[in-house]
């Protein structure tokens, strides 16, 4: 049998060993908690990496409500693309829009029956004829301006074969109406899907500024 002293004289005994094992515990989980921590820096510091693509600024996020060939919804509410089918002409209405504008020529075979259809619906009908680069001139700009900004007629659908003239145009009339920079009206048609017609785009806006020099061409190509 221990006597009270032996007890105690075991108890020391035995502490020094029980902390010496916690001290590497309790360490252990401090380096965790710290490493926890630090690790959250480089994972949000990706997430706001400056390579990391932006959606166009000029496109809104929202699906389009009628998918028309390479579709398209600007910020200002606007349905870009291409040629909508008869079913697709049906959606538009039933979406609620009240304007179709098409820049197809009449000499572009695939729109047969569309003003009649459209009007038939209720619906406003505006031929702005574009015919390639060619097309892409003040007047159009200004025209297609004008039936945009008319009363009543918004939402609407602007549409050519592809779109590709859709986009290029409003970059046109954001130079030319809007009173954009010649590089803000390009890098908006590009953003709207332009390709194919940059080329022609940036003479025009060229030309345009060596005959006005009240233009804002500072930046002009």
């Amino acid at each position: 049998m221990v006597d009270g002293a032996g007890a105690q004289t075991a108890y020391n005994r035995m502490r020094p060993p029980m902390l010496h094992r916690a001290i590497p515990v309790v360490c252990s989980l401090l380096a965790c908690a710290m490493l926890g921590s630090m690790s959250v820096v480089p994972l949000a510091a990706a997430d706001r990496s400056p390579d990391k693509p932006a959606a166009p600024k000029n496109i809104d996020a929202t699906p389009p409500l009628v998918p028309i060939p390479n579709a398209r919804v600007t910020k200002t509410g606007l349905l870009i693309g291409g040629q909508p089918t008869p079913e697709q002409l049906k959606a538009i209405h039933q979406a609620g829009y009240r304007l179709v504008v098409t820049l197809r020529t009449d000499a572009e075979p695939g729109d047969e029956g569309e003003q009649a259809a459209v009007e038939r619906m209720g619906m406003k009908y505006v031929s702005i004829p574009v015919a390639g680069a060619k097309g892409l001139t003040e007047d159009n700009a200004r025209a297609l301006d004008k039936a945009l900004g008319e009363v009543d007629v918004l939402p609407a659908v602007v549409h050519c074969a592809t779109g590709e003239r859709v986009s290029a145009l409003l970059g046109l009339k954001a130079f030319v109406v809007d009173r954009l920079s010649a590089s803000a009206a390009i890098d908006l048609a590009r953003s709207l899907g332009m390709k194919r017609l940059e080329a022609a785009l940036r003479e025009r806006i060229s030309e345009i500024c060596k005959s006005d020099k009240s233009r804002n061409c500072q930046d002009a190509p």
